[in-house]
């Protein structure tokens, strides 16, 4: 039997145009050019519809980051919120411990004064009255002469350098008050302190007994004997 071939169905596109004269014409689009714009068509409808989903989704995701940084920045505006109050708390505990620094400072600084002033020998050597005389010339000591049951006292706070004999008057107590400054006492009697003591202002350093009734007492700055009498206060 002989094989019959398969025919394959072709179509065409008839258009009917009518001119101003009432002409009427035909025109036949073959069906590759119908099928060609078919395929446009279909191309035009599928790049629409992508581009609108494409759209549709980029106006999705917009929409989702705007409302992400609305989100952001309501949360920093409440952090902004509760950092402006922690910074103004923080500036308030600054400024009180400022002020607790300064007066703080102010009550050292008033201490250390007053510890230098308490330390300079300006105080009078002896806790009653006595006479006083200078020693020889060029010989910066002044010797008092006191009666019996008067005490020898340190004239500022400082501490014991030194307690040795001296050939003239027995014994010789060195007071080191800072700053340079010596005090040194000669008397018969026995010292009532022992070296590294450190002893307030008015300490005991002799009693003044019936043997030992004349004192010795000097001043030095920086090793050099210097002028009591710039530093005593008589009525101290």
């Amino acid at each position: 039997m002989e094989q019959q071939r398969k025919r394959k169905n072709k179509f065409a596109l008839l258009l009917v145009t009518e001119d101003e004269n009432g002409t009427i014409k035909q025109h036949t689009i073959s069906s590759t050019v119908v099928e060609i714009i078919a395929v446009v068509l279909f191309l035009v409808v599928v790049a629409i519809v992508c581009r609108f989903v494409y759209s549709t989704i980029t106006i999705k995701d917009a929409r989702n980051q705007i409302v992400e940084q609305i989100v952001t920045i309501n949360n920093l505006t409440d952090e902004n919120e509760a950092l402006s109050v922690e910074n103004s708390t923080l500036s308030s505990k600054v400024t009180v411990l400022s002020e607790t620094v300064s007066k703080k400072a102010a009550t050292e600084d008033a201490i250390s004064q007053e510890t230098v002033e308490n330390a300079l020998p300006k105080g009078f050597p002896l806790s009653g009255s006595a006479t006083m005389k200078e020693a020889e010339e060029g010989d910066p000591m002044l010797i008092f002469t006191a009666a019996q049951g008067v005490n020898v006292i340190t004239t500022g706070t400082g501490t014991v350098i030194s307690v040795d004999a001296d050939m003239e008057y027995g014994t010789k107590i060195v007071i080191d008050h800072g700053n340079g400054y010596y005090s040194v006492y000669r008397n018969k009697g026995s010292a009532l302190v022992k070296t590294g003591e450190s002893l307030g202002k008015g300490y005991i350093l002799f009693t003044i007994g019936e043997d030992n009734q004349e004192l010795g007492y000097q001043i030095m700055k920086d090793e050099e004997y210097i002028d009591p009498m710039l530093l005593i206060d008589i009525n101290g």
